[in-house]
């Protein structure tokens, strides 16, 4: 078992400071001994001049003993108003305890931040140097005996031509101390075993040997890994962007965002908005996944289950960056669906999709209105027919009449099987591209005025806007015609 090393704190870092700069941590203890400094001026109880100057009683009220009703009524007056004033002002003190115990609390969920990150950094890299170590040990300790095998064998060797040597030593003494021993076959024997001497096994020269050497990292590589671990994360003052708004939406949650840091206004952003399921309140949680990446300040969380809490967080696509505050939160909006009273039309998962049943033109509208400004729906089509007409297609519309309803009227906005866009009735000149199997329609819509919605509508990379005036709530609605060739999902 190879033991392994363990930091020694006592080792100054390979990287030297300038001594003629102040090295960052001197630079961030002399802010810290000014902030201190300036924080306990208004610590320590100064005398202010905050007393209302004595009145000379003896001067004022030397001739008249009881005061007027003007002026009693006028000092009572004062008396509340001060009061008031006094309790007004204890509100604010409670503010500033409750804002002091806030940033303290900030403070210490920093620190625990901190020390839980490098912590787990310094246990990381120590873990993996100490595991490199043993590797390179063991793959030493392997070079060694590798380089040993060939030496054992030619040991080996020697040694036996030795221990034949002796016995040969051994047989001729002892027929020259026992001639009347002597005969033709032992003679042979020896004579045999003698011309064998002479033969000596090659020993590698000491140049010939294997070199285990151990080649070391340049300084170089190991002081940019010490420069890289010495610019890891960053403490900034406030988050530079936060969550502002959270509404909730069939099955989804509509979410805002500000930048708070004037330094990230100059340009544009990229804005990271994730989530986790359930109350995930660990940044370093590896639940979050991303549902957002782009310049708005606003998107869509959609697909979520209802009544189940989820945690959104927001982030600027940078290094070095400090998310949001997570906020904790769910929707109790169910998903959309479609009504189910439409013969023409099987309901199916949940309400949200419907299959054409009819060879009979049908209208099917959702299950009441439940699109607004700040929505968006997708319409997935995944049965679709080749033979589609300009008649059939999706819309929404605000007063939905029955199933007979050609959707090609005011208050409707209709896209047809064939890409074409009516607007109250009247057809626009950009075209979306055929429905088609697979394809997604997504239309999305915001609040422009008190009276008009700026609606986006997108299929396969195409967008068209449009500003409509229109009142809301609105409903959604398919018009389909054969039997088994429409089949389409909202979501």
């Amino acid at each position: 078992m190879i033991k392994p090393l363990i930091p020694n704190p006592s080792k100054n870092s390979v990287i030297s400071n300038n001594g003629n700069e102040k090295t960052k941590k001197e630079e961030l203890l002399t802010r810290l001994t000014y902030t201190l400094k300036k924080l306990n001026q208004y610590e320590r109880n100064v005398d202010c001049d905050t007393n209302v100057a004595q009145l000379d009683a003896e001067g004022i009220f030397t001739q008249k003993e009881v005061l007027s009703q003007n002026v009693e009524e006028n000092i009572k007056g004062i008396i509340q108003s001060v009061q008031e004033y006094i309790t007004k002002l204890d509100y604010q003190l409670k503010d500033l305890d409750n804002a002091d115990q806030q940033i303290e609390n900030n403070m210490m969920r920093t620190l625990k931040d901190i020390d839980g990150t490098f912590q787990s950094l310094l246990d990381d890299v120590c873990y993996e140097i100490n595991k490199r170590r043993e590797e390179l040990i063991l793959e030493t300790e392997i070079h060694k005996h590798e380089s040993l095998i060939p030496l054992r064998a030619c040991r080996r060797e020697v040694e036996a031509q030795i221990q034949n040597a002796q016995n040969i030593i051994s047989m001729s003494e002892n027929m020259l101390q026992h001639p009347h021993r002597y005969n033709a076959n032992r003679f042979g024997k020896i004579i045999a075993a003698s011309n064998d001497i002479g033969r000596i096994p090659a020993v590698p020269y000491s140049e010939e040997l294997p070199n285990i050497n151990f080649d070391r990292p340049l300084n170089s590589c190991k002081e940019e890994i010490i420069e890289q671990i010495s610019k890891l994360g960053c403490i900034s003052r406030t988050v530079p962007v936060q969550i502002t708004n959270i509404e909730e939406r069939p099955a989804g949650l509509f979410v805002k965002w500000h930048i708070t840091n004037p330094e990230y206004t100059a340009e544009e952003q990229t804005f990271v908005v994730e989530k986790a399921n359930g109350e995930t309140l660990d940044p370093t949680s590896c639940e979050f996944e991303t549902v957002y990446k782009g310049s708005e300040t606003f998107c869509f969380v959609r697909n979520i289950p209802v009544n189940q809490p989820v945690t959104l967080r927001v982030r600027i696509q940078a290094d070095n960056v400090a998310r949001s505050v997570h906020h904790v939160t769910r929707t109790s909006i169910p998903p959309y669906s479609w009504e189910l009273d439409n013969k023409n039309y099987m309901i199916t998962n949940n309400g949200k999709m419907a299959t054409k049943l009819t060879d009979t033109i049908s209208t099917l509208f959702s299950h009441g209105p439940q699109f607004d400004a700040n929505h968006i729906i997708e319409f997935k089509f995944l049965e679709v027919s080749p033979e589609g007409e300009d008649d059939e297609g999706i819309a929404l519309v605000y007063d939905p009449q029955d199933s007979h309803d050609t959707l090609k009227r005011k208050a409707s906005l209709m896209i047809t099987c064939r890409g074409k866009i009516f607007m109250d009735g009247d057809e626009k000149l950009m075209r979306l591209p055929r429905m088609r199997c697979g394809a997604n329609i997504m239309i999305s819509a915001f609040r422009k005025n008190a009276h008009v919605l700026r609606v986006n509508v997108e299929s396969e990379n195409k967008c068209v806007t449009y500003d409509w005036r229109v009142q809301t709530p609105l409903y959604f609605a398919a018009r389909f015609t054969e039997y088994k060739k429409w089949s389409l999902m909202i979501k």
